[in-house]
């Protein structure tokens, strides 16, 4: 079972979203710890410059007797001698009880060892953090911003710039799609100055060019061996005519005769259906008329009453609602015409065929020869429903030719051990 399709531009924004959020979910943190960490080291160095200036301006004329005035007047830095002395610098952080808020401040605080009048003691000077809480968390809103910002930026640029970009291909799309190759309709391609839009625009004109140079030739055949066939074939009708008509004719060769003749028309019924096909191909019935659907039918079923009678096949229809049709009046009688001799070909003997005109819809019902047929290759050329019957394998396929003119729709289904053909006509 196919995946779900979902459009490039959806696919190549997921993509960069996703590496986009990766990066920045990642770099979060270290953004974060480097911030923090660069902070803290620029505490620890301006510790170490009041350090410096404590020692070089303060501690030559400092007194042990001053000691205690000393730690009233500044509350940052303070001289202990309650604590073991240390021998070298050393920086950590600590959290002071505020009594004012009656929360824990976090500080940073560094401790050297000095002396005051040849007696050790301990130097400490601390900086409230605080301030580097509000510094990280205004860093941290303002990173989030950007990430949100960069992102809905990425989102919306990616959109408009690869509908700008991406117009030509869809361009390309939209000929390729309207592009029918038996009508003569010119395409019309928008110039790109992306070379792979342009290297794919130009590919694919050369590929319809080539395609309709096929088709033509196609075309061309078909019309032209059909015309030509149409000679020999009256001529060998009207020598086997002759040759019956003659004296002294053996059964045997009657019988021969009479085979030839039935090849000979088959293969003119060949001829024109093939002919028929290659007229469909190019649109030449432009005429339409307003016809009645229930009178053509009416019509036809007269036209096969006797061959159904000799298989004993009962007609029964349904064609009294007048339904109108603006059409070509040959086209509808072919249409018609295949269907009623589709179904006479190919209904058991004493049973019976449908046919139901309604609203906008007409509907053949046949009790069938086997079970169902298989709907992807019914209205293909040269299948047969029924390989026992003396048909060419074209009359379905004229049908659905006939119906995609028009933009009728026709389907098929096995209903109640019969084949039911249906013709939309709207």
């Amino acid at each position: 079972m196919a995946g779900i399709k979902r459009k490039l531009l959806q696919i190549t924004l997921r993509y960069y979203i996703f590496f986009a959020l990766i990066i920045l979910i990642a770099s979060a943190p270290l953004f974060y710890y480097t911030t923090q960490w660069l902070y803290l080291r620029k505490t620890s160095k301006t510790l170490r410059l009041s350090k410096k200036d404590f020692i070089k301006y303060a501690l030559p004329n400092l007194k042990k007797s001053d000691i205690e005035l000393w730690n009233k007047i500044d509350w940052s830095v303070k001289i202990e001698n309650d604590q073991p002395t240390i021998k070298h610098d050393t920086v950590f952080n600590f959290y002071v009880l505020d009594p004012a808020e009656n929360e824990y401040d976090p500080y940073r605080i560094l401790k050297t060892p000095i002396r005051i009048e040849n007696q050790p003691y301990t130097l400490m000077i601390r900086l409230n953090l605080i301030e580097s809480d509000d510094i990280i968390q205004s860093t941290a809103k303002i990173f989030l911003s950007i990430v949100i910002l960069l992102l809905t930026g990425l989102y919306f640029i990616t959109r408009r710039l690869s509908a700008r970009l991406w117009k030509p291909f869809f361009v390309t799309l939209d000929q390729i799609e309207q592009f029918e190759i038996n009508k003569n309709e010119p395409t019309h391609w928008s110039e790109t100055n992306i070379e792979e839009f342009s290297r794919l625009n130009q590919s694919v004109r050369n590929l319809i060019q080539r395609n309709i140079a096929i088709y033509k030739s196609q075309q061309e055949f078909i019309e032209n061996a059909a015309h030509e066939l149409q000679t020999p074939l009256a001529v060998f009708q009207a020598k086997l005519d002759t040759l019956l008509q003659t004296n002294h004719i053996t059964k045997p060769q009657a019988e021969i005769i009479e085979y030839l003749n039935q090849s000979i028309a088959r293969l003119k019924r060949l001829n024109q259906n093939l002919l028929l096909l290659s007229k469909l191909d190019h649109h030449q019935f432009p005429e339409t008329e307003t016809l009645w659907m229930n009178v053509v039918i009416r019509k036809h079923l007269d036209f096969f009453y006797n061959e159904a009678h000799a298989k004993n096949i009962r007609f029964e229809s349904h064609c009294e609602l007048p339904v109108k049709l603006e059409a070509n009046a040959i086209l509808v009688d072919v249409l018609i015409s295949n269907l009623i001799q589709n179904a006479v070909k190919n209904t058991l003997p004493n049973e019976l065929i449908t046919i139901t005109v309604e609203e906008n819809k007409l509907v053949i019902s046949n009790a069938g020869l086997s079970g169902p047929l298989d709907r992807s290759l019914i209205f293909r050329r040269f299948t047969k429903t029924n390989a026992n019957t003396q048909g060419n394998g074209l009359g379905l396929a004229i049908v659905k030719k006939i119906t995609d003119l028009y933009h009728w729709q026709i389907t098929y289904d096995w209903q109640n051990n019969c084949h039911v053909f249906e013709v939309k006509l709207s």
